[in-house]
């Protein structure tokens, strides 16, 4: 057999043996070695199958041992010194500390860093298994550039491997060839899972003496090359051909192979959970793992500790909650969702949370889980003052975690107990960091632990699922009856990969690297379709004739070895999507509102009538949809708005409110209250930074916390500007007075109790009554207009909170707003008698002036609107599709999308009529 790179290096002198005497082998007591844990752990299960079918229970365990594991015990038993075989953890720490030492850019941040050290080790790894000459000085001393740089670190990893007498696993299988005997009998080896020998292995195999590869069966009896139109209808195809397989014999063993299995992984899940809803039952599980610190339990415990050193986001607060693993029960986990909850409706909500701080914010319910996490939090304090080895902190961390009561006192299922232990094992790795005398602070400890989780792989031992999911690599090994390869088109199928940028181009092709040159790819492509067409008597290629709009080709290896692709045939394609289950159905019933008697209480004296909760804005939501009003004012539902450090533009237009109510607060010369008044301050800017800096008191804490001073100034000095121009402004206005701010009133709009606050009211120099509503935004007085407004606050107000000797002379929106045209927009009577003399014969308050019938219309509009809530009308009608909606939140709760067909941008959407 050839030898050559890229090729299965097998010992051809030593003959092979059939897949299907692989059983006997392990009967008879033979040694497997496995490419890897994955192809181990697929040999050891169907040896187990196999004496299952023979109704045993109990019989011997089968000798299967991983390479490395069978390197590691085969040199331990030989070797002479005491040299430490280093872990990848170690190793990988050795190589970051050399990389943080040479000065490179890309060394100077953490990330970067361990990047670039995961490089380097993986250069090593390549260089002992293909190369192992490079590894002495001499034969890199042309090398130049980052190869130079390289050359450099390994040997200053050889240095401190010396200095510590550590080894590398990667040098330890260069080193066994010396130690076996030539004349030491040893067991003849069985080889599975091996699609190539790099030259290291066969170095260890041919020292080792007999040895011989397990070969596949003969080729597949039944193949077939599919296209489908898209990858959905790929993916569709093979959930297809799985659910028939297995309905013609339940006992098959299918295998799915996929390149990038992680990236599609929850595509591939959908449409074989989409094969069961039609009535299969398809279990299946996926070869390839995720990395560790996706897990929830593993992910959780790291959250937990750097929770007691450093803030978290918001939204890993939220995880954490939401996982249970830090509750000391389910009661406990609702009780902090419920704080959580209780923290945005009071709008305290932080972009990242101290632990001390939100213990601060949890209800009594939840204290003992407060006191939990304080009392972690101060034990590591207690401990944190001083560098310690990462053995002690390991310690530490898992006293911690046993303190907070973590994992949580839910059952753990088997996945989430073996991902627990796998922790274990990795915080114990991190541990085991201080072999050459390291110390560290907790921070650094953490990112290492972080860091781990990242690198390590967690897969939950194998429930013996039928249907198997693997890349093409990691499929060496696995056995199966049928076999399924998707993503057989020309771009990823041999699949392409780059050259390490840390070796010589010329060396990496000299030794037969991974990705030297395009020729090996295909060869070592060709190794893996050979095995897999040996590997069932039945295989399936397909591939997407277009992906991400992107037209694309068939592999020309596939079309090679398997044939011309054919279209998927009929009873492979997707079928047509079923009819809706659900059946449409108009509810046209009405659960009125009972206010209890609250307008009778008004009138008779008896008290003010509590108000609908929202006051005037149930109202405008009624106009807008009525269900956006229904939902809430009578379901309480409500948007969260998401955290931010600095102010938001809300806060910000509740700073300019507040300033101004106590500008016009009066009396003079704290504050003002008429035309005379302004226009008698000397210095305005002085007045105005006083009111300024009483306001600013009343900035939110977790601005003060989490943002400069000079940010505040900053603001400070930028509210102070804007109210100083805006008064400038009002400076001009005609004769005025101001008779109330922040006017807080309730009323009864046709039976509904309600109540307003306004900004304020002037009255005119003709005795009118103009409201006034300060806004920060962009609005319109065209948000007035009937016959369904937009916006109702003022008309609202004008209608039915003046008292009925006021007479109204007009509403206007006060526009305070940073870097624009400050103005008054809205309907004055005689806005240039009134309001600006200044003001020109086009402006929108000279042209559309308001009249005493538009209050009527409005009030008819209101007392309408207000009798629909009463009513309990909720349907989901929009003012104007799809604007109405595009800021609404509530999409989940009425499901308009599955009501309406999808709004075309091209053409304005039909306004939907008035019930």
């Amino acid at each position: 057999m050839d030898a050559g790179p890229g090729r299965m290096a097998y010992n051809a002198g030593m003959g092979t043996v059939s897949g299907s005497e692989l059983d006997a082998w392990l009967s008879a007591g033979g040694l497997v070695v496995a490419s890897s844990d994955r192809a181990a752990r697929a040999v050891l299960a169907a040896y187990h199958r196999a004496r299952r079918s023979e109704g045993r229970t109990a019989w011997a365990a089968p000798r299967v041992m991983p390479w490395q594991a069978f390197v590691r015990e085969t040199w331990e038993g030989r070797a002479r010194d005491v040299r430490l075989v280093l872990s990848q953890q170690q190793e990988l720490s050795l190589w970051n500390g050399i990389v943080q030492a040479s000065g490179k850019p890309a060394a100077a941040m953490p990330g970067p860093r361990r990047s670039l050290a995961t490089l380097a080790m993986k250069a090593h790894a390549l260089v002992c298994a293909f190369a192992p000459k490079y590894l002495e000085a001499r034969t890199r001393a042309a090398w130049d550039q980052d190869q130079e740089a390289w050359s450099g670190w390994l040997a200053e990893f050889d240095a401190a491997c010396r200095d510590r007498a550590t080894v590398s696993a990667d040098r330890i299988v260069l080193e066994l060839p010396d130690l076996l005997e030539a004349h030491e009998e040893r067991e003849p080896l069985l080889l599975a899972g091996f699609d190539r020998l790099t030259p290291a292995q066969r170095g260890v195999l041919d020292a080792w003496g007999e040895w011989r590869p397990v070969t596949q069966d003969p080729p597949a009896q039944s193949l077939a090359f599919y296209r489908a139109p898209d990858a959905r209808a790929e993916l569709a195809a093979c959930a297809a051909w799985c659910r028939q397989t297995l309905e013609a014999e339940p006992a098959q063993r299918l295998l799915i192979i996929a390149q990038d299995v992680a990236k599609r992984r929850g595509e591939m899940e959908r449409a074989l959970l989409r094969e069961n809803e039609r009535g299969a039952d398809l279990r299946f599980e996926f070869s390839l793992g995720i990395p560790l610190g996706a897990v929830p339990v593993a992910r959780s415990a790291e959250l937990l500790l750097r929770w007691f050193d450093v803030a978290l986001e918001e939204q890993q607060v939220d995880w954490l909650i939401a996982s249970g693993h830090s509750a000391a029960s389910e009661r406990e986990t609702a009780e902090l969702a419920a704080a959580m909850r209780t923290v945005r409706r009071r709008k305290r909500q932080r972009t990242h949370w101290e632990l001390r701080t939100f213990a601060a914010e949890i209800p009594t319910l939840a204290r003992s889980w407060a006191e939990r996490m304080r009392a972690a939090q101060d034990r590591l304090a207690a401990a944190a003052g001083r560098e310690r080895s990462p053995m002690e902190w390991a310690e530490i961390a898992s006293r911690l975690l046993e303190a907070t009561g973590w994992p949580g006192a839910k059952a753990q299922s088997s996945a989430e107990f073996q991902a627990a232990r796998r922790w274990s094992q990795v915080l114990e790795a991190c541990g085991s960091l201080g072999f050459d005398g390291r110390r560290m602070q907790w921070s650094e400890f953490v990112e290492e632990l972080r860091a781990a989780l990242g690198d390590t792989l967690f897969a939950p031992e194998s429930e013996d699922a039928p249907i198997v999911i693997a890349g093409p690599a990691e499929s060496a090994g696995l056995a199966a009856d049928a076999v399924w390869f998707l993503g057989a088109d020309e771009n990823a199928w041999p699949a392409c990969g780059d050259m390490h940028p840390l070796l010589p181009p010329a060396v990496q092709r000299e030794a037969g690297m991974p990705h030297a040159s395009a020729a090996m790819d295909w060869e070592v492509a060709r190794t893996i379709t050979e095995r897999l067409l040996r590997s069932a008597q039945e295989v399936r290629f397909s591939y997407a004739a277009q992906a991400d709009g992107v037209d694309a080709r068939p592999s020309r290896l596939a079309i090679e070895m398997v044939g011309a692709p054919q279209q998927v045939p009929r009873e492979l394609a997707e079928p047509p999507a079923p009819d809706p289950l659900a059946i449409a159905y108009e509810d046209v019933s009405r659960v009125p509102l009972i206010t209890h008697g609250a307008t009778e209480e008004a009138e008779e004296g008896a008290g003010e009538p509590p108000g609908v909760p929202g006051g005037a804005s149930v109202i405008t939501a009624q106009s807008q949809c009525p269900f956006k009003a229904f939902a809430t004012a009578r379901l309480n539902a409500e948007s969260w708005e998401p955290a931010e450090m600095s102010l938001t533009p809300a806060e910000r237009g509740e700073l300019v409110h507040a300033v101004l109510h106590s500008v016009w607060a009066g009396p003079p010369p704290r504050g003002l209250r008429s035309l005379a008044d302004l226009r008698a301050v000397a210095d305005l800017a002085t007045f105005v930074a006083e009111h300024v800096g009483n306001a600013m008191q009343k900035v939110p804490r977790r601005v003060r916390e989490q943002m400069p001073a000079e940010y505040l100034a900053l603001e400070e000095r930028r509210l102070a500007r804007l109210v100083t121009a805006w008064l400038e402004y009002e400076r001009t206005r005609a004769d005025f007075h101001v008779e109330q701010t922040e006017v807080a009133t309730h009323v009864s709009v046709a039976g509904l109790p309600l109540k307003l606050r306004l900004d304020r009211l002037d009255r005119l120099n003709d005795g009118s009554f103009l409201v006034i509503d300060y806004k920060t935004g962009v609005v319109s007085d065209r948000a007035w207009d009937l016959p369904r407004p937009e916006d109702l606050q003022l008309p609202l107000y004008a209608g039915f909170g003046l008292d009925a000797e006021h007479t109204l002379g007009g509403l206007v929106f006060a526009k305070v707003r940073t870097g624009k045209d400050l103005e008054f927009a809205g309907l004055v009577g005689d806005a240039v008698s009134t309001l600006k003399p200044d003001l020109g014969r086009r402006s929108p308050l000279v042209t559309r002036p308001f009249e005493s019938d538009q209050l009527m219309d409005w009030r008819d509009k209101i007392e309408e609107l207000a009798r629909a809530f009463i009513e309990g009308r909720a349907d989901v009608d929009p003012r104007e599709p799809p604007k109405t909606c595009e800021h609404c939140d509530l999409h989940a709760l009425c499901r308009i999308q599955e009501r309406e067909p999808a709004f075309d941008e091209g053409e304005p959407a039909e306004e939907a009529a008035d019930a």
